[in-house]
Protein backbone atom coordinates (compact mmCIF):
# COMPACT_ATOMS: atom_id res chain seq x y z
CA UNK A 1 0.00 0.00 0.00
CA UNK A 2 2.93 2.12 0.29
CA UNK A 3 4.13 1.98 -3.12
CA UNK A 4 -0.01 3.19 -4.04
CA UNK A 5 0.57 6.05 -2.24
CA UNK A 6 3.95 6.69 -3.26
CA UNK A 7 2.99 6.21 -7.08
CA UNK A 8 -0.47 8.44 -6.51
CA UNK A 9 1.76 11.59 -5.45
CA UNK A 10 4.40 10.71 -8.41
CA UNK A 11 1.37 10.59 -10.85
CA UNK A 12 -0.28 13.65 -9.75
CA UNK A 13 3.46 15.89 -9.59
CA UNK A 14 4.24 13.90 -13.22
CA UNK A 15 0.86 14.89 -14.50
CA UNK A 16 1.19 18.92 -13.08
CA UNK A 17 4.26 19.28 -14.35
CA UNK A 18 3.66 18.57 -18.21
CA UNK A 19 0.73 20.50 -18.32
CA UNK A 20 2.37 23.59 -17.10
CA UNK A 21 4.74 22.46 -19.89
CA UNK A 22 2.09 22.44 -22.36
CA UNK A 23 0.77 25.63 -21.81
CA UNK A 24 3.45 27.59 -20.86
CA UNK A 25 2.41 30.84 -21.52
CA UNK A 26 -1.14 30.38 -20.26
CA UNK A 27 0.50 29.62 -16.63
CA UNK A 28 3.06 32.37 -17.04
CA UNK A 29 0.09 34.56 -17.57
CA UNK A 30 -1.96 32.98 -15.06
CA UNK A 31 0.93 33.79 -12.36
CA UNK A 32 0.04 38.00 -12.50
CA UNK A 33 -3.46 37.35 -10.40
CA UNK A 34 -1.30 35.52 -7.61
CA UNK A 35 0.89 38.87 -7.57
CA UNK A 36 4.01 37.66 -9.11
CA UNK A 37 6.04 40.45 -11.13
CA UNK A 38 6.69 40.29 -15.25
CA UNK A 39 9.93 39.24 -14.63
CA UNK A 40 9.96 36.65 -12.26
CA UNK A 41 6.91 34.84 -14.26
CA UNK A 42 9.09 32.58 -16.62
CA UNK A 43 11.70 32.04 -13.27
CA UNK A 44 8.57 31.21 -11.04
CA UNK A 45 7.16 29.03 -14.01
CA UNK A 46 10.57 27.13 -14.45
CA UNK A 47 11.66 26.72 -10.70
CA UNK A 48 7.69 24.66 -10.42
CA UNK A 49 7.93 22.96 -13.08
CA UNK A 50 11.47 21.40 -11.56
CA UNK A 51 10.28 20.94 -8.54
CA UNK A 52 7.17 19.24 -9.59
CA UNK A 53 8.87 16.64 -12.29
CA UNK A 54 12.04 16.28 -9.85
CA UNK A 55 10.15 15.34 -6.62
CA UNK A 56 7.32 13.14 -9.25
CA UNK A 57 10.18 11.29 -10.95
CA UNK A 58 11.89 10.25 -7.68
CA UNK A 59 8.77 8.61 -6.17
CA UNK A 60 7.89 7.38 -9.45
CA UNK A 61 11.16 5.46 -9.33
CA UNK A 62 11.40 4.90 -5.79
CA UNK A 63 14.83 6.88 -5.00
CA UNK A 64 14.89 9.34 -1.87
CA UNK A 65 11.21 8.82 -1.26
CA UNK A 66 11.33 9.84 2.34
CA UNK A 67 12.64 13.45 1.28
CA UNK A 68 10.55 13.72 -1.94
CA UNK A 69 7.18 12.82 0.30
CA UNK A 70 8.31 15.74 2.39
CA UNK A 71 8.95 17.42 -0.33
CA UNK A 72 5.50 17.14 -1.96
CA UNK A 73 4.12 17.97 1.14
CA UNK A 74 6.17 21.54 1.53
CA UNK A 75 5.65 21.77 -1.89
CA UNK A 76 1.50 21.49 -1.36
CA UNK A 77 1.89 23.96 1.94
CA UNK A 78 3.13 26.58 -0.64
CA UNK A 79 0.49 26.29 -3.21
CA UNK A 80 -2.37 26.34 -0.37
CA UNK A 81 -0.37 29.39 1.30
CA UNK A 82 -0.59 30.71 -2.31
CA UNK A 83 -3.88 30.17 -2.90
CA UNK A 84 -5.45 31.54 0.76
CA UNK A 85 -3.20 34.61 0.23
CA UNK A 86 -5.17 35.06 -3.23
CA UNK A 87 -8.60 34.98 -1.72
CA UNK A 88 -7.99 36.99 1.45
CA UNK A 89 -7.11 39.51 -1.32
CA UNK A 90 -10.39 39.47 -2.67
CA UNK A 91 -9.65 36.69 -5.64
CA UNK A 92 -13.11 35.03 -6.39
CA UNK A 93 -11.98 32.91 -9.25
CA UNK A 94 -8.11 32.06 -10.34
CA UNK A 95 -6.51 30.30 -13.04
CA UNK A 96 -4.46 26.92 -12.73
CA UNK A 97 -2.25 25.24 -15.01
CA UNK A 98 -2.13 22.56 -12.83
CA UNK A 99 -3.64 19.86 -14.62
CA UNK A 100 -4.21 21.24 -18.21
CA UNK A 101 -6.85 23.70 -17.00
CA UNK A 102 -7.32 27.21 -18.76
CA UNK A 103 -10.38 28.36 -17.49
CA UNK A 104 -10.46 30.56 -14.15
CA UNK A 105 -11.89 28.19 -11.27
CA UNK A 106 -13.21 28.67 -7.66
CA UNK A 107 -10.87 29.88 -5.89
CA UNK A 108 -12.25 27.23 -2.70
CA UNK A 109 -12.24 24.70 -5.42
CA UNK A 110 -8.41 25.42 -5.77
CA UNK A 111 -7.70 25.83 -2.13
CA UNK A 112 -9.74 22.14 -1.77
CA UNK A 113 -7.84 20.76 -4.49
CA UNK A 114 -4.32 21.60 -2.88
CA UNK A 115 -5.48 20.76 0.46
CA UNK A 116 -6.27 17.16 -0.25
CA UNK A 117 -3.05 16.82 -2.60
CA UNK A 118 -1.10 17.83 0.82
CA UNK A 119 -2.94 15.14 2.85
CA UNK A 120 -1.94 12.45 0.15
CA UNK A 121 1.65 13.93 -0.01
CA UNK A 122 0.81 13.32 4.08
CA UNK A 123 -0.17 10.09 4.21
CA UNK A 124 2.38 8.75 1.79
CA UNK A 125 5.36 10.24 3.86
CA UNK A 126 4.02 8.58 7.29
CA UNK A 127 3.60 5.47 5.32
CA UNK A 128 7.21 6.09 4.14
CA UNK A 129 8.07 6.03 7.47
CA UNK A 130 6.12 3.60 9.19
CA UNK A 131 3.93 5.23 10.72
CA UNK A 132 1.05 3.78 9.55
CA UNK A 133 0.64 -0.01 9.50
CA UNK A 134 0.35 -1.95 6.38
CA UNK A 135 -3.54 -3.19 5.68
CA UNK A 136 -5.12 -5.96 5.33
CA UNK A 137 -4.97 -8.04 2.04
CA UNK A 138 -9.18 -7.13 2.56
CA UNK A 139 -8.54 -3.86 3.06
CA UNK A 140 -5.95 -3.68 0.49
CA UNK A 141 -8.82 -5.30 -1.81
CA UNK A 142 -11.44 -3.03 -0.88
CA UNK A 143 -9.18 -0.08 -1.69
CA UNK A 144 -8.28 -1.02 -4.90
CA UNK A 145 -12.08 -1.63 -5.88
CA UNK A 146 -12.95 1.99 -4.44
CA UNK A 147 -9.99 3.33 -7.03
CA UNK A 148 -11.08 1.84 -10.03
CA UNK A 149 -14.09 2.59 -9.28
CA UNK A 150 -13.72 6.89 -8.88
CA UNK A 151 -11.22 6.11 -12.26
CA UNK A 152 -14.75 4.78 -14.19
CA UNK A 153 -16.18 7.72 -12.61
CA UNK A 154 -13.53 9.89 -13.60
CA UNK A 155 -13.58 8.13 -17.12
CA UNK A 156 -17.23 8.64 -17.35
CA UNK A 157 -17.65 12.69 -16.84
CA UNK A 158 -14.66 12.75 -19.53
CA UNK A 159 -16.36 11.77 -21.62
CA UNK A 160 -19.48 13.94 -20.87
CA UNK A 161 -17.05 16.98 -21.28
CA UNK A 162 -15.74 15.33 -24.76
CA UNK A 163 -19.13 15.40 -25.65
CA UNK A 164 -19.86 18.85 -25.22
CA UNK A 165 -16.98 20.13 -25.93
CA UNK A 166 -17.49 18.46 -29.71
CA UNK A 167 -21.21 20.34 -29.86
CA UNK A 168 -19.28 23.57 -28.52
CA UNK A 169 -16.76 22.82 -31.61
CA UNK A 170 -19.42 22.24 -34.07
CA UNK A 171 -21.33 25.42 -32.88
CA UNK A 172 -17.85 27.56 -33.60
CA UNK A 173 -17.09 26.05 -36.90
CA UNK A 174 -20.43 27.62 -38.69
CA UNK A 175 -20.14 28.91 -41.56
CA UNK A 176 -19.81 32.99 -41.02
CA UNK A 177 -17.40 35.75 -41.31
CA UNK A 178 -15.47 38.10 -39.45
CA UNK A 179 -17.84 40.99 -38.03
CA UNK A 180 -16.44 44.05 -40.33
CA UNK A 181 -17.79 47.02 -39.33
CA UNK A 182 -16.33 50.58 -40.86
CA UNK A 183 -16.46 52.90 -37.75
CA UNK A 184 -13.84 49.94 -36.05
CA UNK A 185 -10.44 49.31 -36.61
CA UNK A 186 -8.35 50.98 -39.36
CA UNK A 187 -9.80 52.00 -42.71
CA UNK A 188 -9.65 50.02 -45.48
CA UNK A 189 -7.66 50.32 -48.25
CA UNK A 190 -5.37 52.79 -46.04
CA UNK A 191 -1.60 52.56 -44.72
CA UNK A 192 -1.81 50.30 -41.33
CA UNK A 193 -1.04 52.59 -38.37
CA UNK A 194 2.17 52.32 -36.40
CA UNK A 195 2.94 49.30 -34.80
CA UNK A 196 6.26 48.20 -33.53
CA UNK A 197 8.06 44.63 -35.79
CA UNK A 198 5.10 45.07 -38.26
CA UNK A 199 6.53 44.12 -41.92
CA UNK A 200 5.60 46.49 -44.53
CA UNK A 201 5.86 44.19 -47.48
CA UNK A 202 3.81 40.99 -48.31
CA UNK A 203 1.13 39.42 -46.55
CA UNK A 204 0.75 40.00 -42.70
CA UNK A 205 -1.75 39.56 -39.83
CA UNK A 206 -2.27 41.59 -36.77
CA UNK A 207 -4.20 40.04 -33.89
CA UNK A 208 -5.34 41.65 -31.09
CA UNK A 209 -5.52 39.87 -28.01
CA UNK A 210 -6.74 40.37 -24.06
CA UNK A 211 -4.99 38.04 -21.48
CA UNK A 212 -8.62 37.78 -20.15
CA UNK A 213 -10.27 36.91 -23.28
CA UNK A 214 -10.92 32.86 -23.48
CA UNK A 215 -11.71 33.07 -27.21
CA UNK A 216 -7.81 34.33 -28.05
CA UNK A 217 -6.81 31.85 -26.04
CA UNK A 218 -8.70 29.14 -28.14
CA UNK A 219 -7.64 30.90 -31.21
CA UNK A 220 -4.08 31.35 -30.31
CA UNK A 221 -3.47 27.82 -31.79
CA UNK A 222 -4.75 28.69 -35.12
CA UNK A 223 -2.64 31.90 -35.83
CA UNK A 224 0.42 29.94 -35.27
CA UNK A 225 -1.01 27.94 -38.06
CA UNK A 226 -1.01 30.85 -40.52
CA UNK A 227 2.22 31.70 -39.26
CA UNK A 228 3.58 28.03 -40.39
CA UNK A 229 1.48 28.83 -43.59
CA UNK A 230 4.19 31.89 -44.37
CA UNK A 231 1.73 34.73 -43.75
CA UNK A 232 3.65 37.05 -41.17
CA UNK A 233 1.98 37.26 -37.77
CA UNK A 234 2.02 39.77 -35.13
CA UNK A 235 -0.19 39.55 -31.89
CA UNK A 236 -0.40 42.61 -29.84
CA UNK A 237 -1.58 42.10 -26.28
CA UNK A 238 -3.67 44.40 -24.90
CA UNK A 239 -2.33 44.05 -20.94
CA UNK A 240 1.09 45.16 -22.87
CA UNK A 241 0.27 47.52 -25.31
CA UNK A 242 -2.60 49.06 -24.67
CA UNK A 243 -1.65 52.02 -26.82
CA UNK A 244 -1.77 49.78 -30.39
CA UNK A 245 -5.40 49.17 -29.53
CA UNK A 246 -6.03 52.45 -29.39
CA UNK A 247 -3.85 53.87 -32.36
CA UNK A 248 -5.77 51.03 -34.58
CA UNK A 249 -9.18 52.22 -33.05
CA UNK A 250 -9.79 48.04 -31.58
CA UNK A 251 -13.68 47.68 -30.15
CA UNK A 252 -11.91 44.42 -28.36
CA UNK A 253 -11.24 41.06 -29.26
CA UNK A 254 -9.98 39.06 -30.94
CA UNK A 255 -9.68 41.25 -33.53
CA UNK A 256 -7.77 40.74 -36.98
CA UNK A 257 -6.53 43.01 -39.16
CA UNK A 258 -5.17 41.45 -42.78
CA UNK A 259 -2.70 43.66 -44.72
CA UNK A 260 -1.13 43.38 -47.83
CA UNK A 261 2.25 45.87 -48.82
CA UNK A 262 1.64 47.84 -45.83
CA UNK A 263 -2.41 49.01 -46.75
CA UNK A 264 -5.34 47.58 -44.40
CA UNK A 265 -7.48 45.07 -46.97
CA UNK A 266 -9.89 43.39 -44.30
CA UNK A 267 -10.49 43.28 -40.25
CA UNK A 268 -13.16 42.40 -37.85
CA UNK A 269 -13.69 40.35 -35.03
CA UNK A 270 -13.34 36.62 -35.16
CA UNK A 271 -14.41 33.67 -32.79
CA UNK A 272 -12.64 30.78 -34.97
CA UNK A 273 -10.26 30.05 -37.17
CA UNK A 274 -12.63 29.58 -39.88
CA UNK A 275 -13.06 33.17 -39.88
CA UNK A 276 -9.55 33.68 -39.72
CA UNK A 277 -8.77 32.38 -42.39
CA UNK A 278 -11.71 34.40 -44.33
CA UNK A 279 -10.60 37.23 -43.54
CA UNK A 280 -7.57 36.68 -44.68
CA UNK A 281 -9.01 35.35 -48.38
CA UNK A 282 -11.09 38.68 -48.24
CA UNK A 283 -7.91 40.66 -48.01
CA UNK A 284 -6.48 38.41 -50.99
CA UNK A 285 -9.18 39.12 -52.95
CA UNK A 286 -10.06 43.02 -52.28
CA UNK A 287 -5.97 43.54 -53.62
CA UNK A 288 -7.28 41.25 -56.87
CA UNK A 289 -10.12 43.63 -57.40
CA UNK A 290 -7.91 46.65 -56.83
CA UNK A 291 -5.51 45.41 -59.24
Amino acid sequence: MDTAFRLAVAAVLLGAALAKIRARREFIRGLEAYGVPGRARPAVWALVVTVEGTLGALLAIGVFTRPAAYGAIALGLVFVAALARARLSGARRLPCGCFGGRRERSTWFLLTRAGLFTVLAVVAAAVQEGKIARPSAEATMLASLALVALAVVGLGLLVLALYRQVGVLSARLAPRGALELAAEGPEIGRPAPELEDLARTGSALVAFFSPTCPLCRDLAPGVGALRRDGIQVRVVDEAADQKAFERWNVPGSPFAVHILDGAVMAKGLVNTLEQLDGLVSLGYARSRAAA
